[in-house]
């Protein structure tokens, strides 16, 4: 086994100083899934011209491979079809990247200790952003709290001269100090903007706190200009590459992300294939795109640009993710809807012209019912729509047929299971989280299609902590031992089609990408394990080798 290690290791070392040349066929000889049922391992793949040319045992691979073609042996190495991240925000982790990281914070006392190192780092009057904190996942409690969230008084006594925004690991709710409320006239007088909340104390006065649509009154602190976009979106591609990210579908861009995409793909500086949703709370942006033929990815261009996103409601660790009935730990509150019900149904049907996918954001229950009800109204089953509702989170058992007699994709975060569901209970309670809370199997025993994806950066980008979330619905501390719901698991061949093929097809491009399959474009992902077979702790302490789009190395994994 080191043997064929140290072997492929001097072979990927070769390779990656070479310098890329489509037109040189490259074999690959070992284990390699390939996502597709009839054929599931092979012994051998060739690549010509950036697609799979040949793909079986390595007697009949290796008899089709040119005499000049380049050789990699994977040895103890194993191959998958490229991993596509089904539901992330590209812009955002790399911004996440530079900010302040929160999600280690055990407690409020961590995160204002964190904000009083970066001011002794940043200039005054310059912003401090950070994103990942979650009141939900603390130790302890802050000593002040309204509405079971910190109020911006300890922030803001330690960060007097600089603006901060602190952003909640859901991306639904942010933390604003004193500073950062004055630049911005945020105060008593303040309207909540339609669909947003602005937590106020019992006297009237903002605590820092704001949820969904009044998070936009923090923008002239954190908007992107383009060009900290394109930085953003590059540091996010080379961490996606790290990751074993071959392709990302980036569910949400604004106008000035949507301008960086395109001027670095026109580049070339785009690498990583991306399929980007316009993002429909825009109203101007969606106006100009839908109007227009969609773009999509030919030979060298990455970005595809064939749909949109609205947002239906929030997040269920800020109780704003809209529910039937009231929050079993809030009965004052049943969440927040963010989007105009009419709205999303003249998308829709504006979307039939030029063939545009819309995809709703949806979490509760209530915001489920709401978004098919407007699929349904809208009739956009007399063509393939693929309309996708992002999350699909938490439903009511009638709606889950509904998906399937209406053509909708669930797209789901299996991780997201992973890091809520200890705490969702108190949300839910007892019988909506056994009933309608992460029902993957449910949803596939209906004939419902599923995508797959981390929610990059309110998740780690990690892939195979999700791969792990969807066959063992455990923490990613492995408990409790018997899994969460385990009847919703999914297989292991199951959970790589949803991270591959089935969120290849949730983006109309399973004819190119998502398996190993003759004529498809040559995407993998190379792990130091095999997942299908490996005890189930082990899945965690996976690595990734190397990943490879379109034929060529984009990443390798040094010793």
């Amino acid at each position: 086994m080191q043997h064929h290690f140290k072997q492929w290791i001097l072979c990927v070392s070769a390779v990656a100083l070479m310098a890329p040349a489509q037109a040189e066929d490259l074999l690959i000889t070992g284990k390699i899934y390939t996502a597709e049922h009839d054929q599931s391992s092979v012994e051998a793949v060739l690549i010509s011209d950036g697609r799979f040319s040949h793909v079986g045992s390595l007697s009949e691979v290796a008899g089709a491979a040119s005499g000049d073609h380049r050789h990699i042996d994977l040895g103890s190495n194993v191959a998958y079809p490229g991993f596509i991240e089904g539901h992330g925000h590209l812009a955002s982790f790399g911004k996440a990247a530079l900010n302040l990281d929160l999600n280690t914070a055990n407690s409020y006392d961590d995160i204002i200790s964190m904000v009083a190192d970066a001011t002794t780092r940043i200039a005054a009057g310059q912003v401090i952003e950070g994103r990942g904190w979650h009141q939900s996942k603390w130790s302890k409690d802050p000593k002040e709290m309204v509405d079971g969230f910190p109020t911006h008084k300890a922030l803001s006594e330690v960060s007097a001269n600089h603006p901060v925004v602190l952003g909640h690991a859901n991306g639904h709710s942010a933390l604003a100090n004193e500073a950062a409320m004055r630049a911005l006239g945020i105060n008593f007088t303040t309207d909540t903007p339609e669909g947003g909340v602005i937590v106020k104390d019992q006297r009237g006065n903002p605590t820092g706190i704001l949820h969904e649509n009044a998070m936009d009154l923090l923008t002239p602190l954190t908007a992107f200009s383009e060009a900290s976009a394109k930085n953003a979106i590059q540091i996010a591609q080379a961490q996606a590459f790290k990751w074993g990210i071959t392709s990302f579908h980036d569910a949400g861009a604004g106008a000035t992300e949507v301008d960086a995409l395109l001027a670095l793909d026109a580049a070339g500086d785009l690498k990583l294939r991306v399929y980007s949703m316009i993002s429909a709370q825009d109203e101007s942006l969606t106006q100009y795109w839908i109007n227009r033929a969609p773009v999509r990815a030919t030979g060298d261009q990455r970005l595809t640009l064939a749909s949109f996103k609205a947002v239906m409601d929030g997040a269920l660790g800020s109780r704003t993710a809209w529910l039937h009935e009231p929050y079993t730990d809030d009965p004052g509150t049943s969440g927040v809807q963010t989007f105009d019900k009419a709205r999303l149904i003249e998308i829709m049907k504006k979307s039939n012209e030029h063939g545009w996918q819309i995809n709703t954001h949806a979490i509760g229950d209530k915001a489920n019912t709401v978004v098919l009800d407007a699929i349904e109204t809208a009739k956009l089953g007399t063509r393939d729509h693929r309309s996708r509702i992002e999350h699909a989170q938490h439903l009511v058992p009638d709606d889950i047929a509904r998906f399937a007699d209406l053509g909708v994709i669930a797209s789901i975060q299996t991780v997201h299971m992973s890091s809520d569901r200890p705490w969702a209970i108190n949300r839910l309670g007892k019988d909506r989280i056994e009933s309608g809370a992460y029902v993957w199997r449910d949803l596939l025993d209906a004939g419902v299609h599923l995508a797959n994806g981390t929610d990059v950066p309110v998740e780690p980008i990690n892939p195979l902590a999700n791969f792990y979330a969807a066959v063992a619905r455990k923490t990613l501390k492995g408990t409790p031992g018997e899994g969460y719901e385990y009847h919703q698991r999914l297989s292991r061949e199951e959970a790589l089609q949803s991270m591959t093929l089935w969120n290849a097809y949730a983006a109309f491009q399973e004819n190119d990408l998502g398996s190993v399959v003759v004529g498809k474009r040559a995407d993998l992902t190379i792990l130091n394990q095999d997942v299908m077979t490996i005890d189930e702790p082990a899945i965690l302490q996976t690595d990734v080798a190397m990943t490879i789009v379109d034929g060529q190395i984009v990443y390798t994994k040094h010793p």
